[in-house]
């Protein structure tokens, strides 16, 4: 450092991350992803409290929208029966279907509405971002390519084909500061004020440079630890996915007093 020289500000600044940046990756990934349009995929994994996870979908991307349907069954800890699970996110919005929450004899779509203030809403609105993220790259990085490291990468197979599987890493400081989302940036402060300095993903991607395979986990309020593996196929062949009739969509606007949801 030449005499005169302004000291190092901050952290960052005295030690600059050695890993490179990941946001040219990323940028091509979601390009690639929003020129396809659609994608089948196949979710494994587990849903903290809910249980293991199997299931298949379908995602489709409308500008900067993402619409996604999983059709498939949980199976819940302790030895209980496997419990049949459908779900959809269209506009935003959330729709659930599971014997385990059933608004109504004749409603069995429970309605999740980010932001709304009817029980249900408040209590699985992060479990359904989790999901959404866990299951969707392009919800998982827009708007934090630049606080995103690769960590490694190597060749890898996924099916039998060609990838390339990156570890990566998104700083939570760094996204808090830089996250395009409100909701974004809330939950990465809280990630690194509560002490956890990155986030850790995994993307295969293959030889079209389009995600072969996803895996994301995270710790969810209310529903513990969420860790979902997605593999995808068929990008750019037509998917539909659509709301469930009206009539037979409804809400918990009240829980149990035992059951508070986050404030």
């Amino acid at each position: 450092m030449h005499r005169g020289s302004p000291a190092p500000t901050n952290h960052l600044a005295a030690n600059p991350d050695p890993r490179p940046a990941a946001d040219a990756l990323l940028s091509q990934v979601i390009t690639k992803i929003g020129e396809r349009g659609s994608t089948r995929s196949e979710v494994r994994g587990s849903i903290g409290v809910v249980g293991e996870l199997t299931a298949d979908g379908v995602v489709r991307y409308r500008g900067a929208q993402t619409d996604l349907a999983l059709d498939g069954q949980t199976r819940p800890a302790g030895g209980k029966p496997p419990q049949r699970l459908r779900l959809s996110i269209v506009d935003g919005t959330g729709y659930l279907q599971t014997p385990l929450a059933r608004p109504a004899p004749d409603k069995p779509w429970l309605r999740i509405t980010p932001g709304a203030g009817d029980f249900g809403s408040k209590l699985l609105t992060p479990a359904l971002d989790q999901v959404q993220e866990a299951v969707d790259p392009r919800a998982t990085f827009s708007g934090v390519e630049r606080a995103t490291r690769i960590h490694s990468s190597a060749p890898d197979q996924v099916d039998g084909k060609p990838t390339t599987r990156y570890q990566l890493r998104i700083i939570t400081a760094q996204a808090a500061d830089t996250a395009t989302d409100p909701q974004q940036r809330t939950r990465y402060r809280k990630a690194a004020d509560a002490g956890e300095p990155e986030v850790e993903y995994q993307l295969w991607l293959d030889e079209a440079g389009l995600p072969a395979r996803f895996a994301a986990s995270g710790q969810v309020a209310q529903a513990g630890q969420v860790s979902l593996t997605s593999t995808y196929r068929d990008w750019g062949t037509p998917v539909e996915v659509q709301a469930p009739p009206a009539d037979e969509v409804g809400v918990f606007e009240e829980g149990p007093a035992q059951a508070q949801p986050p404030r």
